[in-house]
């Protein structure tokens, strides 16, 4: 089963990539200047860094160990 999902998720980061430099290159061969195709290349970039870090920041927090109510952490509930 672990195979079907390490399949599934190269699938999608393949698709994903292939994306990108369709993109990419889409983006390089348009009758632009320079300076335009840079600026619309940092846009790009900066747009999809912010989506990146916020599906890192979502990931850390699915798999970080969560507790119950009932519990409690050492030290957490003492007074000082």
């Amino acid at each position: 089963m672990a195979d079907t999902r390490n399949t599934e998720t190269a699938a999608i980061f393949a698709f994903f990539a292939g994306a990108a430099l369709a993109a990419g290159a889409a983006l390089l061969l348009t009758p632009k200047t320079g300076r335009e195709v840079r600026e619309k290349l940092g846009d790009v970039t900066d747009e999809a860094m912010g989506k990146v870090k916020m599906a890192v920041r979502e990931a850390k927090f699915r798999v970080s160990p969560k507790t119950s109510e009932g519990e409690n952490i050492e030290g957490g509930s003492c007074w000082i």
